[in-house]
């Protein structure tokens, strides 16, 4: 069955993309993280992070170890981003909402170093599904999270690969 569930799947099963080359963070819910599945997962060389492994080892350390994933052998990075992996409250509008997923706090440093640290020819935001949320807060925070992209992007333009690189001017007001 084809389904908006199943790309990663696909693209091992038809030989597109070795499971090696693919890094997935924030993996939660009873669909993507039963046994059966991660079992899938790591049969095919998948580099996956769940929120039980960012919240017994912090955030922190589980970005890193993406980040070095996601470099590793490869010459171009295509990024999907697939909003589900946000907890719901940061963007409701999503085909399948599941309580306890990333803050945003989380997912812009993130997203701006996978730019900024990697040779990128693509970005696509999945998942999101506007109709479902009347606030607009899901577009906002999808918005957010490309411009997130974009400055990452132009750190790498202008040199600044830095891991983890602010400003000076963002991080002390000077007094």
């Amino acid at each position: 069955v084809i389904t908006h569930g199943n790309p990663v799947r696909r693209l091992i099963a038809y030989g597109l993309v070795p499971g090696k080359n693919i890094v997935q963070v924030g993996l939660r819910g009873p669909t993507s993280t039963d046994v059966p599945t991660l079992e899938e997962a790591r049969k095919a060389g998948i580099h996956y992070h769940t929120t039980a492994e960012i919240e017994r080892r912090g955030w922190e350390a589980v970005m890193e170890d993406a980040l070095k994933e996601v470099s590793e052998g490869i010459e171009y990075l295509f990024i999907s981003f697939d909003v589900d992996v946000v907890d719901p409250s940061f963007i409701p509008g999503t085909s399948t909402p599941e309580p306890g997923g990333l803050y945003m706090r989380e997912v812009f440093p993130m997203m701006r170093r996978l730019c900024a640290e990697n040779n990128v020819v693509g970005i696509e935001i999945v998942e999101l599904r506007p109709d479902s949320d009347p606030g607009y807060i899901s577009i906002q925070n999808a918005k957010a999270v490309l411009r997130q992209c974009l400055n990452g992007l132009a750190m790498r333009k202008k040199g600044l690969t830095e891991p983890g690189y602010l400003s000076p001017l963002m991080l002390d007001d000077g007094n």
